[in-house]
């Protein structure tokens, strides 16, 4: 219908414009004949009446040729206005086709004495070339793309620290007094800094992703400290996070996910620093409960490699092949576990967690304890220089470095990891198994709104302990029972660092023996992984909901002396408590 009304226009049109030259070509002398007479009724009726539809009785008014030309022109005027009526109502049916077919640009503003016809000429769609599009189909455009790949957000975090130590000491022979061990050490200041970012998204209802780039040393797996140190060097800034999640329509509350990823399950430093980024995959299911006092019950399982070993082939002395030594050798190391946590509201303001998780370290045996820096492994060494001459004899403890590719996937294929504090066998490997049984208990009291109080109280306890093999007298094995399987972790908050002004305080108690946690993976802050006991006082303070301030102390005891329980500490030797403070500024985006 809308394109037969503007074939109706433009006919209109036409058949104006066809009057208006007509009637321009009428000159004033043309109105009598070439021998001075009038023209005859019938012919003024025939000229003035065929180009357009004037009115009949035009040639009818009285006066003379001035007048009947004035009446001619008043009527040409009457026309003109009819044009340019019939020029806006074209104008604005263009627009409306523009609308409806979404073109971009209209075609240009016609002028009433152009021939019309070109504004009706066939389209040909072979040549059409698409407009550029409007600012809203560019937004449509825009929003379609995002709603493909899901929305994503950005965040991260940048943290500056002082860091320093009073009362180190080592485990040598006392200058002063060599029946005794243990020198005072001088104290170590240092600044680091920490810096995170992360990108995390959204593709449909299912599926979810997320990557993060941390700083820190590549073979630090429980710090992304980095010490603003080596010469103004850079840093490094590597992968610390990566994963996908699949959160099925059909089974609300299961989750599964892949990749490299914070611990799933609920835990505390004693067991795990909150720096590990475990990695492999995970399973969780959980279920909300309404009108009930439990408010949340959650299924977590995990199965995490954190070593893949080469394969092994180990010959007897005899040349055959030894099928149990060469499945052993090429066994990978990895943690499996598994949790089972409740949530409890007895009120708005009264809040409890417990869990119980059993994490199991598989391949342990495998593990000797050297530390790792950067590439290269370092063993420590220590040898003693006989006396010569004046000179008396030297005990000197180094290090030497062997790329860790070389023994951990070549050949050699020792599985060497992370120093340890673990007790260890007489051969280098560690005594024990670790099976680690973890209990776990956090109330929240919200009684004051700005300062809410947690109580977090944690007990671990490894199944797998086994005496300490060591040399005894004549070379013989000495074997030492092994007790040391048990740790507690408590831990009280007070206050929140929300908005602006506000403020925490915390102190943490904290007792791990020695094969009480596989200490490669637990907190890095204290000085010895195990074998140790602490005190950790906290206070935060919020300029900004964004910006915090921090300052921590922590006090750590060697509870059996310097050389452990399984070592014997000659009587007097030195055993300070070390002493560490931290002040931080943190900035959240």
């Amino acid at each position: 219908m809308l394109i037969a009304q503007t074939w109706k226009f433009a006919f209109s049109l036409l058949f104006a414009a066809a009057l208006v030259s007509c009637a321009s070509r009428v000159p004033a002398q043309s109105v009598t004949q070439n021998s001075g007479s009038p023209l005859s009724d019938s012919e003024k009726s025939t000229r003035l009446e065929s180009p357009a539809p004037i009115k009949k009785n035009l040639v009818d008014v009285p006066g003379s040729n001035e007048e009947r030309l004035g009446a001619l022109e008043r009527a040409l005027e009457q026309q003109t206005a009819k044009l340019d009526q019939l020029h806006k109502i074209i104008l604005e049916q263009q627009k409306t086709i523009q609308l409806l077919t979404g073109s971009g640009k209209g075609v240009p503003p016609m002028n009433h004495a152009q021939d019309a016809r070109a504004t009706i000429q066939p389209v040909n769609h072979a040549e059409d070339k698409r407009p550029p599009l409007s600012v809203e189909e560019r937004l449509k455009k825009v929003e379609g793309r995002v709603a493909d790949i899901g929305p994503v957000k950005f965040s991260g975090d940048l943290r500056l620290r002082s860091e320093s130590f009073f009362g180190l000491s080592n485990s040598l022979a006392n200058g002063n007094n060599p029946a005794v061990l243990g020198n005072e050490l001088s104290m170590r200041h240092r600044l680091r800094v920490r810096a995170r970012l992360a990108m995390t998204g959204a593709i449909g209802d299912e599926f979810e992703w997320g990557l993060r780039l941390a700083s820190g040393s590549f073979a630090d797996n429980i710090s992304t400290n980095q010490t603003l140190t080596d010469f103004y060097n850079r840093k490094p800034f590597g992968l610390d996070q990566a994963f996908i999640s699949y959160k099925p329509r059909g089974v609300p509350g299961l989750r599964l996910q892949g990749g490299k990823f914070e611990a799933p399950w609920m835990s505390t430093e004693m067991t795990i620093d909150s720096d590990v980024m475990i990695e492999g995959l995970n399973e969780s299911y959980t279920r909300k409960f309404e009108n009930s006092k439990l408010t949340e019950l959650k299924f977590v399982a995990w199965q995490s490699p954190f070593l893949e070993r080469n394969s092994a082939f180990v010959r007897n002395s005899n040349g055959t092949v030894n099928i149990e030594q060469s499945r052993r050798g090429g066994r990978d190391l990895a943690l499996y576990g598994g949790q089972v946590s409740s949530s409890f509201a007895f009120n708005p303001k009264v809040g409890l967690k417990l869990s119980l998780a059993d994490l199991y370290f598989s391949g342990t045996q495998f593990i000797s304890p050297v530390q790792v820096w950067g590439n290269q492994l370092q063993l420590p060494v220590t040898f003693t220089i006989p006396a010569s001459g004046s000179t008396p004899a030297q005990t000197i403890t180094t290090q030497v470095s062997i790329p860790r590719d070389f023994l951990v996937a070549g050949n050699g294929n020792l599985g060497l990891t992370n120093a340890s504090n673990n007790a260890t066998n007489r051969d280098g490997r560690l005594a024990s198994g670790f099976n680690l049984v973890d209990l776990l208990a956090r109330l929240e009291l919200k009684h004051s709104k700005r300062w809410p109080v947690t109580v977090l109280l944690n007990f671990v306890t490894n199944t797998q302990t086994h005496d300490v093999v060591t040399a005894g007298p004549g070379g013989a094995d000495l074997i030492l029972p092994n007790n040391e399987n048990n740790g507690f972790w408590g831990e009280v908050q007070i206050g929140q660092t929300k908005a602006r002004g506000d403020m925490q305080f915390g102190y943490t108690f904290m007792q791990i023996e020695k094969d009480a946690v596989l200490t490669p993976f637990n907190m890095s802050d204290i000085t010895q992984q195990s074998d140790m006991r602490g005190h950790r006082l906290v206070f935060s303070y919020a300029a900004d909901p964004r910006v915090t301030f921090t300052v921590t102390g922590i006090v750590t005891q060697r509870p059996n002396g310097l050389l452990g329980p399984f070592g014997t500490t000659p009587p007097g030797s030195f055993n300070l408590p070390t002493k560490r403070l931290q002040l931080d500024t943190v900035i959240k985006f």
